[in-house]
């Protein structure tokens, strides 16, 4: 990674790296967390849609304890009687949500213009979001569109379930568990060691407030947290510590553009990695598991312009 600090400061930005491969884990750090701060392995980035495998987790624990079904409908959940909008088909399954192949419209714009991201008094951080989803793109079932509104509603329906808000099951079913002790269900440049987001060399840390990830990008891209905070938890995932090796395997049950429930699957140099991307305003991650040697890389990155995390994806997977 040393090769790109010059090129990754010009731009007044920084890359955080973990690779563990056995027992052995590396850390790399580059560039600036903030105006004159060097990066570190402490700070802390929104992971963007890299949420949404966390959210993938907690549903498929509820399946394997039988609360939840994977056909399970969202009449069963938003009866239509309270929830009347004509843009969502209740017929759609969990299973489609975890899929993208609801067919459901955008309800999350990822756009530094987002009323909802410079504006703390905009009504989506505090509106109920179901009621905003808007037309449909397909029919439900029939091919797969991404849609950070399906994770949305997977987590409408884990606090319904659980008769808590989505950040205390983060809390109590991952982040304890994995003893994950710098994560949070939102991003905030006040958290101790957050890197600050950066774009085109601006500082955008005086805006994105704390509602526009807690209860805007909520369950699909809210989340925030550090590279050995990830590295726990994504051991804990794949050493199957977070539930059974057979609900695992549903999980990696991929389709459509090799996407599984909550997790992706990536071809590098030849060979089969499991993982999800995520970006949000203004931090980037990447992040890959090689299912024959337990290798695992993450990549973190608080400028939505990087152009770097795929290079050093490449070379460090290669």
């Amino acid at each position: 990674m040393e090769t790109y600090n010059d090129s990754v400061k010009m731009k007044n930005y920084g890359i955080v790296g973990l690779l563990k491969e056995k027992k052995k884990t590396e850390k790399f750090c580059i560039g600036f967390s903030a105006a004159n701060k060097s990066m570190n392995e402490n700070n802390i980035f929104n992971i963007g849609s890299l949420t949404k495998t966390f959210t993938a987790v907690l549903i498929l624990q509820e399946v394997e304890k039988g609360i939840l079904h994977l056909n399970d409908s969202l009449h069963m959940f938003f009866p239509k009687e309270f929830c009347d909008n004509e843009n969502i088909d209740l017929n759609i399954t969990i299973e489609q949500l975890l899929r993208h192949r609801s067919g459901l419209g955008e309800v999350l714009i990822d756009t530094l213009v987002n009323n909802a991201f410079h504006n703390p008094f905009f009504d989506y951080n505090y509106s109920f979001l179901f009621n905003k989803v808007p037309k449909p793109t397909s029919i439900p079932g029939t091919m797969y569109k991404y849609s950070n509104t399906n994770y949305i509603l997977l987590g409408y329906i884990l606090e319904l379930v659980n008769n808590l808000p989505y950040s205390e099951i983060l809390r109590k079913r991952i982040f304890e568990p994995c003893r994950m002790k710098s994560s949070y269900a939102y991003y905030s440049s006040h958290i101790e060691n957050a890197a600050h987001p950066i774009f085109e060399k601006e500082d955008l840390s005086e805006y994105g407030f704390f509602k526009y990830y807690q209860t805007f990008s909520f369950s699909a891209g809210g989340i925030s947290s550090n590279v050995k905070d990830l590295s726990r938890f994504l051991t804990s995932l794949y050493d199957y510590k977070l539930f059974k090796k057979t609900t695992f395997e549903k999980m990696i049950t991929f389709c459509d553009k090799n996407s599984g429930l909550g997790i992706e699957k990536y071809f590098i140099n030849g060979n089969e990695y499991y993982g999800h991307s995520g970006a949000n305003l203004s931090f980037k991650v990447k992040n890959f598991f090689d299912p024959k040697t337990g290798k695992i890389l993450i990549l973190l990155a608080n400028d939505y312009n990087d152009t770097f995390l795929s290079r050093i994806a490449n070379e460090l997977l290669n």
